[in-house]
């Protein structure tokens, strides 16, 4: 993974990095790891984390300043993680919208229930000329006995971007197996590392041991599409 399209490294605007020390931790992790280009993703929610647009860019700009200094050949970009709700549905409309790039945009839903215009807001998405890359579909606990969403959000159109920490067992053996069988099935279009915490990354490792994860073929990831239009640039 040269390129990490999912981590939540700004420091001090979310449930991430709670300063600059920890975000450059998580930071140099990445970089002795291999990783080039980072698209940091801090939530964007009306409960908890109310980012802006200037809120994550003060962030960045802080961050930016030591990664130009230490990392030289390392790009820090930044977009935010969407939680698909009303106040989203209000920046989709406005146009407010921090993708990771060209028109893909990272969006989440709850982890416990069934969000019931779920499917309505991504294909507004779709419908106003925006690409919904959904995070960690494999997290969702609600679809872990209904498979069968995630072959409707397949045909809806929606992408998905898989966990590495998931592949590495971090949240259990359910998120593990099920982000085992979208990439099977080539549903994964994008990998992550989803880190907020520098104690997670052994699990990072250990996913790179997994067999799903070496099986993937890069050239069709995102995460590679990202790089080719950094480097068009």
């Amino acid at each position: 993974m040269i390129t990490d399209l999912h981590i939540h490294i700004l420091p001090g605007i979310d449930d991430g990095a709670a300063n600059l020390a920890e975000s450059l931790q998580l930071l140099h992790l990445h970089y002795e790891a291999g990783v080039r280009n980072i698209v940091a993703t801090p939530h964007i929610r009306s409960d908890f984390y109310l980012n802006t647009q200037e809120s994550i860019s003060a962030a960045w700009e802080i961050l930016q300043e030591s990664a130009t200094e230490l990392y030289p050949d390392l790009r820090l970009h930044y977009a935010a993680e969407y939680y698909a709700d009303d106040y989203f549905m209000v920046l989709l409309e406005k146009g407010d919208i921090l993708p990771l790039f060209e028109r893909y945009v990272l969006v989440e839903t709850s982890m416990r229930i069934d969000q019931p215009y779920l499917d309505d807001i991504l294909s507004a998405m779709i419908a106003k000329g925006w690409q919904p890359l959904l995070a960690h579909p494999e997290r969702y606990r609600q679809w872990h006995n209904q498979r069968e969403r995630y072959a409707e959000l397949h045909e809806l159109g929606v992408l998905f971007q898989i966990n590495l920490l998931s592949l590495g067992g971090l949240y259990g053996s359910t998120q593990q197996q099920i982000a085992e069988q979208l990439i099977q099935q080539g549903w994964v279009h994008a990998i992550g590392s989803d880190l907020h915490r520098a104690n997670q990354y052994k699990y990072i490792e250990e996913a790179k041991q997994n067999p799903h994860y070496k099986s993937m073929d890069g050239s069709k990831l995102l995460n590679n599409l990202f790089m080719e239009s950094i480097l068009s640039k």
